[in-house]
């Protein structure tokens, strides 16, 4: 009897080892699943916290390069309208050079206004030589045998963006278009280049490409429309 008592007895304290044992391991595991959970959860907040900044940052990106479209296009507009005024009544009062042609090569040749020559001299179309005795002079680039160089040279100075255009009409109407008071701004792009007003190859392509994407052809309309 005494035997069995202690074989018993041995048994409970197995079994209680056991389930002490198998309580311990539960533990270790639950604590393990806590750490993994929360080193998730960390992880998953550090993402997201860099998703959000990431897109702060592009959408900061997006809103400067909107707002410095617009401020092109504001340029642009104004630029535009500014040539396009004077550029109709002188169309109106002499029937020489289409308003488009004036505004597009004002664009190309002053790079939107932005240009010394036009900004020191009045002189959008880079017209060379004097005007009254007034020029500027400035390097310049030409094609020669195809080859773009640089070259100095002197360029007509006016008192106003008004006289400069009427010069302009002039010295197109003269030495450029001479006579075909053409209604095309096409014909007449290529008349430009076909009497040498640039030394570019690509010139009258260059004009046509702006009349076409500012829609300056509306201009010459206007100028036809209300005379």
């Amino acid at each position: 009897m005494k035997k069995k008592r202690n074989l018993t007895l041995k048994r409970r304290h197995v079994a209680d080892h056991r389930k002490k044992g198998s309580h311990k391991h539960g533990f270790v595991f639950a604590v393990l699943i806590i750490i993994v959970v929360v080193i998730g959860l960390a992880a998953f907040g550090i993402r997201k916290i860099n998703s959000r900044i990431n897109n702060q940052n592009i959408m900061t990106t997006q809103n400067a390069e909107t707002s410095s479209e617009i401020q092109q296009r504001d340029m642009e507009h104004k630029f535009i309208n500014h040539i396009s005024k004077p550029a109709i009544l002188i169309y109106q009062k002499n029937y020489h050079v289409l308003p488009s042609i004036v505004i597009a090569q004002a664009i190309v040749e002053s790079q939107w206004g932005t240009s010394k020559l036009y900004q020191t001299a009045n002189n959008p179309f880079g017209i060379k030589g004097t005007y009254q005795g007034q020029y500027v002079s400035y390097d310049t680039d030409e094609y020669v045998n195809g080859k773009k160089i640089t070259v100095p040279a002197k360029f007509r100075k006016y008192p106003n963006l008004t006289e400069a255009i009427a010069d302009h009409d002039h010295q197109l109407q003269v030495n450029f278009i001479r006579g075909n008071n053409t209604n095309s701004y096409i014909k007449a792009a290529y008349l430009l280049q076909r009497n040498s007003y640039a030394t570019d190859p690509s010139y009258a392509k260059k004009l046509i490409g702006v009349i076409r994407q500012y829609n300056l052809s509306k201009y010459d309309l206007e100028a036809i429309n209300n005379d």
